[in-house]
């Protein structure tokens, strides 16, 4: 339908004033502004004057008549919002209460008015958290109960309201400490009649054996417990393995997956010796097969060693500074073939003191690490699992003091339901219930 004149034209095109300077030339007295469906309507019009403009729907482009033909004055065209951004892809709730608040950002390329929303695309808020919206800031609240921890993801929009709609998506998960929910079981087991200065402390994947280190005697004891990771079931079982020929202070020991491979590390030496069991998880059937690995260059009083599920990264607890380095094994669960990743994290804000035990739970996105300055434990999150370069501390830990004064290793069962902590002051392995 033909269009009388230019200001329709323009309220056509918008009501910016910067597109009617830039793209609609001005209609002078007398002159006409037509609407046509394509270019053969345009060579087909008659009776035009200077200055007539004529929009053409086929190609979305503007034209004017000059005088002695048609030149193309601009293509019409208005673009959707810009991508939006100040919106990540993953975010952890503080289970503190502490809101998250985001500013989405995005821009109209013409500078029309944008409208925001959201929508929560997977899950549920239930009780895990509130969300609340001031045009491109959106606050979301999480719950400080425990039973509402859970996960969710919205889906922020934005929108000029003609040109369809720019989305972003979140995921956004609210998890609790363990150690907010630990408690005492008033459970522990001494294994003062083995050794007078337990260091290391241990366990078989099925919770039916226990192991300990100490550093009177250089030896490694093993427990059995009739029911898995009960110590209140745990006895000695008079089988033990000496480690003296190798070092006169033993800090730690830990097996491969498998147990087949057992792990001291000592600080003699400042190495970290490696023995094979004929039967896994039988340290009657160990000998040493004269592997061994220097950790002197990072760490001069190493009390602890961790590995990764696949035995390619190896880690090492240095006392004071506290300090974990890790290393990458070419072969898996091969000391020999360490080699270290210039990768460390300093513990040195929670524990100005001495660090005796580091753990990582299960999928390595979670670290615990006991010293004995508080006697306390406390939990770091690692963004990349496995990876301590990525590690944060939580701001969460759980005093054992009320049990002993000088923890010198920490330990856990197989689902994370249970903590263990190994003491020097009464030389005892105490016993804790834990949130999952």
């Amino acid at each position: 339908m033909p269009i009388s004149n230019g200001r329709n034209l323009a309220k056509l095109l918008g009501s910016s004033a910067n597109i009617r300077s830039r793209y609609v030339a001005p209609v002078e007295s007398g002159s006409s502004v037509s609407t046509l469906a394509d270019m053969d309507a345009l060579i087909a019009e008659t009776g035009m004057t200077t200055g007539d403009q004529a929009f053409v729907q086929e190609n979305n482009k503007l034209y004017l008549y000059n005088g002695t033909g048609w030149y193309l004055v601009a293509t019409v065209e208005n673009a959707q919002p810009t991508t939006i951004s100040g919106v990540e892809s993953a975010y952890s709730l503080a289970n503190d209460g502490t809101a998250t608040v985001i500013t989405a950002v995005s821009e109209d390329p013409e500078g029309f008015p944008l409208t925001w929303s959201y929508a929560v695309t997977t899950g549920s808020l239930g009780s895990t958290a509130t969300v609340s919206q001031t045009d491109n800031v959106f606050t979301i609240t999480p719950s400080t109960d425990t039973a509402n921890a859970g996960e969710f993801s919205i889906t922020f929009s934005v929108t000029d309201g003609s040109t369809g709609v720019v989305s972003a998506a979140s995921n956004f998960t609210l998890a609790f400490s363990i150690l907010s929910q630990a408690s005492y079981d008033n459970v522990s087991f001494s294994v003062s009649s083995q050794d007078g200065y337990p260091w290391g402390l241990t366990f078989n994947t099925t919770g039916t054996k226990m192991y300990m280190v100490g550093n009177v005697n250089d030896s490694v004891f093993q427990y059995n417990l009739s029911t898995a990771f009960d110590l209140s079931t745990a006895s000695y079982n008079n089988v033990n393995f000496s480690v003296s020929a190798q070092t006169s202070v033993a800090w730690d020991v830990k097996f491969n997956s498998s147990g087949s491979i057992m792990y001291v590390v000592e600080k003699t030496n400042k190495k970290v010796h490696q023995y094979n069991l004929s039967t896994n998880f039988e340290i009657s059937t160990a000998r040493y097969n004269n592997i061994a690995f220097s950790v002197a260059s990072q760490a001069d009083s190493p009390t602890c060693v961790i590995f990764n599920p696949n035995g390619r990264k190896m880690y090492i607890l240095q006392n004071s500074p506290g300090t974990l380095y890790q290393y990458s094994l070419s072969t898996a669960y091969n000391v020999g073939d360490a080699s270290y990743d210039n990768v460390s994290f300093s513990f040195t804000s929670q524990a100005p003191g001495n660090v005796f035990g580091v753990h990582f739970n299960s999928d390595g996105t979670r670290m615990y690490m006991v010293e004995n300055t508080a006697a306390s434990v406390y939990e770091y999150s690692l963004s990349t699992a496995y990876d301590i370069s990525t590690a944060t501390y939580n701001n969460v830990n759980f005093s054992v003091a009320a049990q002993n004064g000088y923890p010198t290793a920490i330990a856990f069962n197989a689902d994370f339901t249970k903590m263990y902590i190994l003491g020097d002051t009464g030389d005892r392995v105490y016993q804790y219930s834990i949130g999952t």
